[in-house]
Parts: C-alpha cells; sequence; structure tokens
C-alpha cells in the first residue's frame, strides 16, 4: 500500500512538471534564512564495523540539537539552481559534551515544481569544522534535501525542509583511528526565503 501511494504522489509530480510553465528564468536568484534541529540517526564505525542508530548513550551518543545557516542560490537554467549554503549545527552528547558543525558546501537544486509553491530537491558537497569537547577537525560533508516552499507573494516565501547529511571523521593518528566514523544526522528545517 504504501509503495502505491509513493507511485500515485510521484507521478503527480512527473505529471505537475510536465504541463507546468516554467517560473524562474537563467540568472534568477534565491537568498535564505534557515533554522531548525538536527537530529542524530546513525554512526558507523569503521575500524569494527559499529553500526548504532538512535539517540543518546549507546547509539549515536548524541540528543537532538540545532542549526541555522545562510544560503545563495543562482538559477542556471529554468528548473535548476547552483550556489553555497554556510551554516552552524550543534548537538549535545549524553554525557552533555557540545558537538558542533560549521558546514560549508556547494550546493545543486533541481525544481520539479515552482511557482507559488516551489519543491527544490538538493544535493550538497563540501567541508566542515567540527569540534567535540576539546579535539577539532577538518573534514567532508554532504548533504541531500527535499522541501517544500509556499510564497504567498511574488518575493518572500516560507519552507520547510528535510534530508540527510553525512559527516565523516577520518583521523590519521595511529592513536585515534579507532574513532575513525560516518555520522549521519536528519535536519528538520525551517526557512524564509527572498527570491528575484
Amino acid at each position: 500500500m504504501k509503495k502505491f501511494l509513493l507511485l500515485g504522489l510521484l507521478m503527480c509530480i512527473i505529471a505537475t512538471t510536465a504541463f507546468a510553465v516554467p517560473y524562474y528564468d537563467k540568472g534568477s536568484q534565491m537568498f535564505s534564512f534557515t533554522l531548525g534541529t538536527s537530529f542524530p540517526t546513525f554512526t558507523y564505525f569503521f575500524n569494527d564495523k559499529d553500526f548504532r542508530v538512535g539517540f543518546g548513550e549507546n547509539n549515536t551518543g548524541a540528543k537532538v540539537g540545532g542549526y541555522g545557516a545562510i544560503s545563495y542560490q543562482v538559477f542556471n537554467s529554468p528548473t535548476s539552481a547552483i550556489g553555497g549554503e554556510i551554516g552552524y549545527d550543534f548537538n549535545f552528547s549524553a554525557s552533555n559534551m557540545l558537538f558542533t558543525a560549521v558546514p560549508f558546501y556547494a550546493k545543486y537544486s533541481f525544481f520539479p515544481v515552482q511557482g507559488q509553491w516551489d519543491l527544490p530537491i538538493s544535493f550538497g558537497l563540501g567541508g566542515a569544522y567540527i569540534k567535540y569537547n576539546d579535539a577539532s577537525l577538518m573534514t567532508l560533508f554532504g548533504n541531500m534535501q527535499v522541501g517544500l516552499t509556499w510564497y504567498p507573494g511574488d518575493h518572500w516565501g516560507f519552507g520547510l525542509t528535510t534530508g540527510l547529511w553525512l559527516i565523516p571523521e577520518f583521523n590519521y593518528d595511529g592513536a585515534l583511528k579507532q574513532d575513525n566514523a560516518l555520522a549521519g544526522f536528519i535536519p528538520l528545517i525551517l526557512s524564509i526565503t527572498y527570491r528575484q
């Protein structure tokens, strides 16, 4: 039943895009302010192949945190935009130590539905400065996101976005190699977007 509903939703989106008139032109721009929360979803330790899922101790070791960012995109075609985003994410560990990540990345978005309602599907790749307690390092950052933005007027819009963030931790010091891991987060973000 779920597969049938998903297939129906996908067909509606495809049908809408097939007959839609593009709202954006090449050169159109968007500037967004986002604020929301991030849910630590999983941690995979490469050394012992340990896959931990869920919040708190003996799982990911982290609690629900917060996220804020600014982003800019310019349309390179009527249905796709390129740009970048810089943000700040924080989560507390089960032992109340602070984990922070400052992701900065290039972003590609595809807009199959656009106009008064936008449905952006985005992919991002870049770096993140992460810090946990007293240790810090620069690492990779990747994400996939889908959102829905409503524009009551021509320029200002309000949106809701979710997706999956991936943050690997690669330690090259022999004493820390057992801590090499991949962390996954699911964001739930509200946004205010200005377009022109």
